[in-house]
Parts: structure tokens; sequence; C-alpha cells
């Protein structure tokens, strides 16, 4: 392990100046050092279960909070629950836990989908789907797409199966194979097939259309917001995601968090962690990844103190929030999306019926998770 008198400290999120100022913050506080690497990669969680196995983790980590529930392969150690701040809702302390035992303290919440809308050529935003087709005819020639986001990926479809009461995980089971699923399915392509939103668009095409004005809306992350406000200015416009013939749809909601492979028994090196998860967690630290990286912090007193200072675009973020679920953090999700994504494939690009997608979504995930049953059980 490494040395005691200074913690080492790997950054996986892709936002990595918030989180130098946060550490320089630290260390001008407390004297103590912090030994800051980024680790980014496509792969992430590949790589750091890569790391896990020849032993060659630091002593903190900053990951997606689903990564703990990969906190066998990746040896995260429970914990402790006063390094947890008290100001946290229950929810979001939730979104790093794995089965009711913490591995992560979530440093801002949210990582959730909303729908962005540019003002020039929106003059009040769609309260529900069946509301779209009836805008189009007042868009410009520039609007190519009246609505864009990452359609084949897998995190985008989730709100849409809401909509039909269809959710991938329950408790511990994958649950794909259903009829809500079917309805969700023939409604998000139906979308395509009406010429609404391009199926063949991805993250960075969506971006660039909406920025560009060749799409009057985007469903997106808040993750985006910065850069659209440095586009788009007060043309920028966010609103609650439409409802589908009446009922809400339901994006989920992540987090980043600090998370700690074999913990150390060592005094001294507990204590500087505790601190540094502590300080992360309460006003200054809260203050730096909510000013500087527009993120949404965890800690509810700071929260309480910025809302009289909010914009009408920053309050309904916080509404959005208000509406999402967890992202489950049991390992099977990962496999939920695996499966999700394989038969989504076949039934855009292969013409497969909905009903048979889902049965083959289904069969991908109890195949996957029958082989990592039988590895982990040898």
């Amino acid at each position: 392990m490494f040395a005691a008198e200074k913690i080492i400290f790997w950054n996986g999120h892709q936002h990595t100046e918030y989180m130098n100022h946060l550490v320089e913050a630290f260390e001008k506080k407390t004297g103590i050092e912090v030994e800051l690497h980024q680790f980014l990669s496509p792969q992430l969680r590949d790589v750091i279960v890569n790391q896990a196995n020849t032993e060659e983790l630091p002593d903190m980590l900053y990951i997606p909070g689903d990564f703990v529930g990969l906190y066998k392969d990746i040896k995260l150690s429970p914990v402790p629950d006063e390094w947890v701040s008290s100001e946290i809702d229950v929810r979001v302390k939730d979104s790093g836990k794995v089965k009711g035992t913490n591995y992560g303290i979530p440093l801002f919440q949210g990582n959730h989908l909303m729908l962005f809308y540019n003002r020039s050529l929106v003059k009040q935003p769609i309260l529900d789907w069946d509301q779209l087709p009836e805008q189009v005819a007042t868009f410009s020639k520039q609007v190519t797409f009246p609505i864009t986001w990452n359609y084949r990926e897998m995190y985008w479809l989730i709100p849409f199966m809401s909509g039909f009461n269809a959710w991938p995980i329950d408790g511990e089971k994958i649950t794909l194979n259903t009829p809500e699923m079917v309805d969700a399915l023939n409604f998000y392509k139906q979308l395509t097939d009406d010429g609404l939103v391009d199926p063949d668009c991805d993250h960075d095409c969506s971006v660039t259309r909406f920025k560009a004005g060749q799409s009057a809306y985007m469903i997106n992350g808040d993750w985006v917001i910065r850069d659209l406000e440095k586009t788009l200015g007060d043309d920028l416009g966010i609103a609650m995601l439409p409802e589908i013939k009446g009922k809400a749809m339901t994006p989920m909601f992540s987090s980043y968090v600090l998370a700690y492979p074999s913990l150390t028994q060592d005094i001294k090196k507990l204590a500087l962690l505790k601190r540094f998860s502590l300080f992360a967690q309460d006003n200054q630290g809260q203050q730096i990844i909510l000013k500087e990286a527009g993120l949404m912090p965890v800690n509810n007193k700071v929260l309480r103190e910025q809302t009289g200072e909010q914009t009408e675009n920053q309050l309904m973020v916080i509404k959005q929030m208000r509406a999402t679920r967890t992202m489950p953090t049991t390992d099977k999700m990962a496999v939920a999306w695996s499966a999700m994504g394989k038969g989504f494939t076949r039934f855009m690009d292969h013409n497969y019926p909905a009903e048979k997608t889902v049965i083959l979504m289904q069969r991908f995930a109890d195949r996957e998770v029958k082989r990592r049953s039988a590895i982990e059980y040898n």
C-alpha cells in the first residue's frame, strides 16, 4: 500500500477541473497532501477491475455510483457511518449502497435526463409527446429533426420504459420480457418512423445539432448544461420530460461517489481519508462542485441556501431530479444494460418485432447471470 502521510486519489470523472480545485482547497485548509491522478478511460469499469486484480489501487476512488455493485471485484470496503454527512438525503445515500451496505459517498446528485429546448424556436415547451407533431409546422426550415438525443444508448430508453410502467430491475431480478417493455419499444421506434428523431444520432451529434438550431429540443443530462449555456445563453430553456399520454416519464439518477479499496487499518491514514471525505461533503467542497462544475450538491443545507439564487433553468433541473429513480447498484444492472443493447440492435437493424426482442433481451440477461454465478461458485 501507499505511504500513510498522504492520500493517493484517482479521479474517474471526466470533468477534472473542479476536482483539482477541491483537492487544492483541502490541501490549503489542512496541510494534508493529496496525490491526485486523473484516471479517465472509456473502459473505466474494466480498467479498475483489472487494477484490482493486480492489487494496484489507490486509497480512494471517485467513480460512478453504479460501480459500487462491483464491490467484490474492485475490493471496496464498507464506508464508516461517521464519514457520511447527515445533510444527505436517504435516497441519495442509497446511490452508494449495495444490499444495505454503504460502499460509496456521493458528492453530487443528478446525471439525470431532462428536456432542453431552444427558446428562439419554441415559445412553449411540450408537456406531452402528442403535442410535438403539432409544433413541427411552426419550426423554421433549419430544423431537420424536431428533437434529438443519444437514441441508441439504453440510458435514454429508461424514461420511455417508465412511461409504460416498465423497469429493467426488480430487486435482484432482471425484468425485460414484459408486455410493458413491448409497448415502450414500439412507442420509441414510432418516434423515428414519424421522422421526429434521428435514430443514428449519438450524444455528440445531438449536442452539435441542438446548438446549431437544427433540433428545437434535446433530451440530455445535467453534464451538458455549462456547454449549452456558453453557446445558447438566454435562449437555453430546460423543462420536464414530456408525458406519454398523461403518464410521467421517470429518468434514472446516479451520482459519483468516493470509494475506498481495501480500506487500510492504519489509524493515521484513516483519519486523513475521513477528513477529506467530510470536507468534500461540507460547505466549501460542495460550493466548488456547485459553482465550478454546475453540478447539484448532495448537501441539503448548501442546496437550500442556493434556492433563492437559482435561475428558472436551475430550478427545473432540481424539479426533474425530484422526479427520478435511483439507478440500481446491483451488479445485475450491468448485465441488463448489455442485454438491452444487444436486443435493441436486433430490434432496430434487423427488424425484430418488439415481442421477439424482449424475449431475446431476457435470454441474453439470464444466460449472463447464470454464467457469472457459475464463475463465482467455482
